[in-house]
C-alpha cells in the first residue's frame, strides 16, 4: 500500500499560549518532505496571532498560513482547509501537543489496510481516547511529561486494530479515500461545532471503513482553549441533530461506555506508567478498599484511608485497588479526585488472576494494606496474598468493621437489621446467608473460615479501638498478638461555644438501619412536645413524617460541620448505632467541637465515652430509656456544661491526621525497611482473544480484510 502525502491542519481561533506550544512541538517533532502544514486562522481577535503564524511560516517552508477575513466557525474553517489539502489529513487542535515520531506511527497504522478511515491517538484529555483514565482530564505527578507518556504508549501499546464508535476531534488522522467517499464535515447541520466529528465517523463507518484507536501514540490535549474562545457552539441542539440522523448512536455510545472494551488499553498503559515512576526512597503501598477513594463517598473507611494517604505525603507512593459489583476493578495512583486510574475487567481475567496479581506486585509494591475487602473476589484476594507471601511482601490490615466475620460488616442481619447471634453459637442470620452467597457463593460459616484465613496472613492488624480488637481476637485468635491499637485522626478545630441551656440535638452521619434510623424515630416521638429540635446533618431524609421539630440539613462537607454545629447552637449530639462500631468519626467530630454525646453503649462508642467522659451512654434498643436520658441531661444545665467541658478537653487530645500519618510511616518502615524496585522490563501483557473480540464488538466493518 503506497503512503500518500499528509496535510496537518490546525484550525485556529485565539489561544495564543497554547497555540505557540502546539506549533513549536508540531514542527519540531514532524519531519518529512511529504508532510505539509496548514495553519487556518479563523479571524482571531488576538493581535499577536498573525505575527506568531508568520514566524512559523518563515521558519518552515512546509507551512502555509490561511487567514480568514471573517470568522467562519470551526466546521466551515476546517472544511475549507480539508477541501484543498493534499493526500491524507490530520486535524490537530491548536491546544494539542504532539510527541516525537507521532505522525509516523499513525501513518504506519493507516498503511495496514484500505479499510481504515480514521485514527485517533491516546491522550490525557480526549473522552473515550483518554488514558490511563478515559472520559476525564487526567492529571499526573511532577516529572511525568509528554515524552514519558508517549514512550509508555509506544511500549505498552499493542499496535492492533482497536475499533471505536467515533473519532475524537482533538487529533484525528483521516484517510483521503474515506473523505472522498463520504465528504467533509456537515456545515449545514452542525454549524459552529460539536457533533461534526461524530457524524463524520458514523458516515465513515456506514461506508465500510474503520474508526480506529491507535494505542501506541500519546498526544497531549490541554482542552477547551482555541475553539472555546470562539463560543460554545450549539451543543444540545447539535447532539439532537446527531441523534436525529443516527438514532442508534446514543445507545451505541452508552453501551460502549458501560462495556468499556478499552479497559485493557487503559490497564496496560497505567501499569507501564506506574512501573516507570516509583519515586526513589518512597514505599509503594497497595491499598485494598471497597470503594474508589476521593469519589465523593464519605464513610469511615474512606475518610481514614484518604486522610492517611494524604498525611503520609511523599513518604509513600500509593496505589488503591477497589472493586465493583459488576466484575470490575479499579486502580488509582496518587491522591485526590483527579489522580490517574485505570480499570481491570475481572470477568475477562477470571481464568488468570495470578497473572494480574503478579503484574501488580511487579510494580515494586512494598506493603499491602487492606482497608476493606468487600466486593473483592475471593480468588483474587487469595492470589494476591499467596503471591505476596511468596515474595515476602508484608500485609497490614485495618479493622473498619466486622466484614471478616459478617457479610453485612455490622453484625446485623442484612435482611431485618436485628443483631447477630450466630457468633455465640446460634444459626447464621438468614439475610447474611443470602449476602454471603451473593458476594462469594459460600455459606456464612465458610465465609468466616475463609476470611479468617486471609486475616491471619496479615503481619500487622490495626484496630482503632480496643473493643474492636478484642471482638476480632475472640473469633480469630491467631491474630491476637499482631493487633495494634491505632485510633484514627481528625483535623484540629476550635471548640464551639457551649449551649448548656439549649435543646437542639444533632444527629450526625448519613444514616440507615446500621445507624439506628428505625430507633431514632421512636426517640424523637418519645420527646415530642418537650421543646427538643432535632438537626439531622448528613441524612437526606428520615421516615418520621413532616415534623416542625426535625430539621433535615442533608449531606455536608467535613470542613463545614463546625460552622453548622455552631450556627444551630447544638447542645448535644446523639449516636444511636445498634452495632459495635469500631471507632466513630462522628463521635470525634462532636468532641472536637466540645459537644457532649449521648451514645450507644456498644463497641467503640461506649468504650470511648466510658474512658474519656464527654457524654453519657444509653441502650440503643431502649428508645424510651434513651429519651429519658436525653431529657435528664438537657434539664440539668450544670451537668451538661460539665460534660461539655470533658468533650472539649477530650477533643483537644484526639490525634490529628498528621500524627496518625507519622505513626503509620514508622509501621510501614518496620514492615518494609528497604523499598523494592519495580521489575526492570516493560509490562508484557498481550491481549487475549476475549479482549480483542470486545474491541470489535458491534463495530465490525462490512468490508473484507
Amino acid at each position: 500500500m503506497n503512503r500518500p502525502p499528509v496535510t496537518v491542519i490546525v484550525p485556529i481561533f485565539n489561544g495564543y499560549g497554547a497555540l505557540h506550544r502546539c506549533l513549536a512541538a508540531l514542527l519540531e517533532h514532524t519531519p518529512g518532505s511529504d508532510v505539509s502544514f496548514v495553519l487556518a486562522d479563523d479571524a482571531s481577535t488576538d493581535e499577536r496571532i498573525p505575527g506568531l503564524l508568520d514566524r512559523y511560516r518563515k521558519a518552515d517552508a512546509r507551512v502555509t498560513v490561511v487567514s480568514r477575513e471573517t470568522n467562519l466557525g470551526f466546521v466551515a474553517n476546517t472544511n475549507r482547509a480539508m477541501a484543498t489539502a493534499a493526500g491524507d489529513v490530520v486535524l490537530l487542535n491548536s491546544d494539542a501537543v504532539v510527541p516525537d515520531g507521532w505522525l509516523e506511527r499513525l501513518r504506519d497504522l493507516a498503511a495496514t489496510s484500505d479499510r481504515i478511515g480514521s485514527i485517533t491517538p491516546l491522550s490525557n484529555n480526549a473522552e473515550i481516547a483518554g488514558a490511563p483514565r478515559w472520559l476525564v482530564a487526567n492529571s499526573f505527578p511532577d516529572g511525568v511529561d509528554l515524552a514519558l507518556l508517549d514512550d509508555v504508549a509506544r511500549t505498552a501499546g499493542t499496535g492492533e486494530w482497536i475499533e471505536i464508535p467515533t473519532s475524537v476531534g482533538f487529533c484525528v488522522y483521516l484517510r483521503r479515500a474515506a473523505l472522498d467517499e463520504v465528504g467533509l464535515f456537515d456545515e449545514e447541520r452542525f454549524g459552529a461545532g460539536y457533533g461534526e466529528e461524530n457524524d463524520l465517523s458514523l458516515r465513515i463507518r456506514s461506508a465500510g471503513f474503520l474508526n480506529l484507536l491507535c494505542d501506541t501514540v500519546y498526544v497531549w490535549h490541554e482542552g477547551g482553549v482555541s475553539f472555546a474562545e470562539a463560543g460554545t457552539g450549539e451543543l444540545a441542539a447539535n447532539l439532537g441533530r446527531l441523534a436525529e440522523r443516527w438514532p442508534e448512536y446514543p445507545n451505541l455510545i452508552r453501551e460502549f461506555i458501560a462495556r468499556n472494551p478499552l479497559w485493557g488499553v487503559q490497564a496496560r498503559f497505567g501499569l507501564e506508567l506506574v512501573r516507570r515512576t516509583k519515586p526513589a526512597g518512597s514505599l509503594r503501598v497497595l491499598y485494598l478498599s471497597h470503594r474508589p477513594l476521593w469519589s465523593g463517598v464519605i464513610g469511615g473507611t474512606e475518610l481514614h484511608a484518604e486522610d492517611l494517604i494524604e498525611a503520609l505525603g511523599g513518604r509513600i507512593d500509593p496505589l488503591v485497588l477497589s472493586f465493583d459489583e459488576a466484575g470490575g476493578a479499579l486502580i488509582q495512583w496518587g491522591t485526590g479526585p483527579r489522580a490517574p486510574s485505570f480499570p481491570i475487567d475481572l470477568a475477562a481475567v477470571a481464568a488468570r488472576p495470578e497473572q494480574w496479581v503478579a503484574l501488580l506486585l511487579d510494580l515494586g509494591i512494598d506493603v499491602i494494606h487492606v482497608h476493606h475487602a468487600m466486593r473483592a473476589p475471593l480468588d483474587i484476594v487469595d492470589a494476591l496474598f499467596a503471591e505476596a507471601a511468596g515474595r515476602g511482601i508484608p500485609v497490614a490490615w485495618t479493622l473498619h468493621d466486622y466484614f471478616t466475620l459478617c457479610p453485612s460488616a455490622t453484625l446485623l442481619d442484612a435482611e431485618d437489621g436485628t443483631p447477630c447471634t450466630s457468633l455465640d453459637g446460634a444459626a447464621p442470620c438468614p439475610g447474611c446467608e443470602g449476602l454471603a452467597v451473593r458476594f462469594a457463593g459460600v455459606s456464612v460459616d465458610e465465609w468466616r473460615r475463609e476470611w479468617a484465613r486471609h486475616l491471619g496472613r496479615a503481619g500487622r492488624v490495626f484496630s482503632p479501638s480496643r473493643s474492636a480488637a478484642d471482638l476480632i481476637a475472640r473469633h480469630v485468635p491467631d491474630v491476637a498478638d499482631r493487633v495494634v491499637i491505632r485510633p484514627h485522626g481528625i483535623e484540629p478545630g476550635r471548640p464551639a461555644e457551649p449551649h448548656p441551656g439549649g435543646r437542639n440535638i444533632a444527629v450526625l452521619g448519613y444514616g440507615g438501619a446500621h445507624k439506628g434510623d428505625h430507633l431514632l424515630g421512636d426517640v424523637i416521638e418519645a420527646l415530642a412536645g418537650r421543646g427538643v429540635t432535632w438537626h439531622l446533618f448528613g441524612r437526606r431524609r428520615l421516615s418520621v413524617g413532616d415534623r416542625p421539630d426535625v430539621v433535615v440539613h442533608g449531606p455536608y462537607e467535613r470542613a463545614d460541620l463546625p460552622g453548622l454545629l455552631a450556627d444551630h447552637r447544638i447542645a448535644a449530639a446523639l449516636l444511636l448505632s445498634p452495632w459495635p462500631e469500631t471507632y466513630s468519626y462522628t463521635l470525634s467530630e462532636a468532641w472536637r467541637q466540645g459537644i457532649p454525646v449521648i451514645g450507644a453503649d456498644l463497641g467503640a462508642i461506649g468504650e470511648r465515652i466510658r474512658a474519656e467522659g464527654g457524654g453519657v451512654v444509653i441502650d440503643p434498643f431502649d428508645p424510651a430509656g434513651a429519651a429519658a436520658a436525653i431529657e435528664r441531661l438537657l434539664s440539668d444545665p450544670g451537668e451538661l456544661a460539665r460534660i461539655a467541658e470533658e468533650a472539649r478537653e477530650t477533643g483537644l487530645r484526639l490525634p490529628t491526621p498528621e500524627q496518625v500519618g507519622d505513626a503509620y510511616a514508622e509501621e510501614y518502615r518496620d514492615l518494609a525497611p528497604r523499598p523494592r524496585s519495580p521489575q526492570t522490563t516493560a509490562i508484557g501483557l498481550e491481549p487475549d482473544e476475549l479482549e480483542m473480540a470486545g474491541w470489535m464488538g458491534s463495530f465490525v466493518s462490512p468490508l473484507p480484510c
